[in-house]
């Protein structure tokens, strides 16, 4: 049984790190390289990680076609796959699996819960690990050395979503005043629900629910809905996967229930399940994000065009996330010359990346603090409109501003 609690988890996690493993690999110079990517292919998270996988191996793809690790005599990158089957406990046995295959990095995993034990397997055995996606305080709150993430703490998403709707509000002169929070329970549910508690009392909404669900059992939320409903409660937000921000949001609709404003941190909201399966009705939901279609990033365009050619679908903050990591580790492995862990590993800590800059696709660059944070690491909000995102904040980013209060269902 998976933990629901993060005490739980972290014990179970600290005896996963402690199995026994292949014996580690010497790595040497050589004209291939082995990365690996650590991900859901299969499980409740598989949509998440089959996009950073796309997004990973293209990467590194166009990396070889534009002449390989150029540093290292022209290496070509190889890469691998490792499903986590969307399980913490497997995620630690899988990376055991790509680390004794040689994988000089790993990138990973769409689930917080996961990449906690996955980045204690590659700290002991000395491996980079660069999380692009998860948003956990906990994956880099344990002095890792080999532990890097590019987005910003799920705590800073929530604020980035509440500063803009309390802007709204006081620009319209209607200011939304009560707060509930509705998420998954799993590692980064309940820290969205911690964070967002903290974030919305320190910017004056009051908090009257702070509410987790079990998303392997939870189908109907029409109990939470009803008494937000009947609270009279002016914002929702909550981080869901796409099945259940799907549900949530029809059940919202059906109930007639409209608050002032309803959104998604991280999650769901932001992926094209969501936005596919609703059509109209996701118009006006607002959301957080690293990225977003209509940033202006340099080679944003050419990149999501090659994405869509081959895949089939069109990029979206997931898969942006796949790309930031091949990003990261392109230019580590240029400016380290060698596919040692060790050396690959400093030259990550010491990485200066500009947004746009080897398919580095998540705002505002990276550098990495001692504890493996990034210190550069920005947020950005968007509006939904026409099955597409819409920048609305922060200022430099804005293209537009969200309707608010926000139309009642179907206006």
């Amino acid at each position: 049984m998976i933990p629901t609690t993060r005490r739980a988890f972290l014990k179970s996690s600290a005896l996963a790190a402690a199995t026994t493993v292949a014996p580690r690999f010497a790595a040497a110079q050589s004209k291939e390289v082995l990365l690996a990517a650590v991900v859901a292919l299969t499980g409740t998270n598989a949509a998440w990680g089959q996009r950073t996988w796309s997004a990973f191996q293209l990467g590194c793809d166009l990396i070889n076609e534009q002449g390989g690790i150029k540093s290292m005599g022209g290496a070509k990158l190889k890469y691998i796959v490792a499903d986590t089957e969307s399980k913490p406990e497997v995620a630690g046995s899988q990376t055991e699996k790509v680390v004794g295959r040689g994988a000089v990095a790993i990138t990973g995993t769409n689930q917080s819960a996961a990449t906690i034990v996955a980045t204690q397997i590659a700290e002991r055995e000395g491996v980079p690990f660069v999380c692009a996606t998860d948003v956990d305080p906990l994956i880099t709150s344990r002095g890792f050395k080999y532990t890097f993430r590019t987005s910003p703490l799920v705590s800073a998403y929530a604020a980035d979503l509440l500063e803009y709707v309390k802007e709204l509000g006081q620009k319209a002169g209607k200011p939304a005043r009560t707060l509930a929070i509705l998420s998954e329970n799993s590692i980064v549910g309940q820290s969205s629900v911690e964070g967002a508690t903290k974030v919305g009392k320190e910017l004056g909404y009051e908090v009257v629910a702070g509410d987790t669900y079990d998303a392997s059992k939870t189908q109907n939320f029409a109990s939470y809905i009803s008494k937000y409903k009947g609270g009279n409660v002016d914002v929702v937000i909550g981080h869901n996967k796409p099945s259940d921000a799907i549900l949530i949001t029809r059940t919202m609709k059906e109930l007639n229930y409209n608050p002032m404003a309803y959104g998604g941190i991280l999650g769901g909201h932001v992926s094209t399940e969501y936005v596919n399966a609703l059509g109209r009705d996701a118009d006006n939901v607002l959301a957080t994000t690293s990225w977003s279609p209509d940033a202006d990033i340099a080679g944003l365009k050419e990149l999501a065009k090659k994405y869509l050619d081959r895949f089939k679908e069109p990029l979206d903050s997931t898969s942006a996330g796949g790309f930031t990591a091949i990003a990261v580790l392109w230019d580590a492995l240029e400016r380290a010359g060698s596919a040692d862990r060790k050396k690959l590993r400093d030259a990550i800590a010491t990485i200066q990346l500009k947004t746009g800059e080897k398919m580095y696709m998540q705002l505002r660059g990276a550098k990495f603090t001692a504890g493996g944070e990034n210190e550069r690491a920005g947020g950005l909000v968007f509006v939904v409109r026409d099955k597409t995102w819409v920048t609305v904040a922060p200022k430099e980013f804005a293209k537009t501003q969200a309707q608010f209060p926000k139309p009642k269902w179907g206006a």
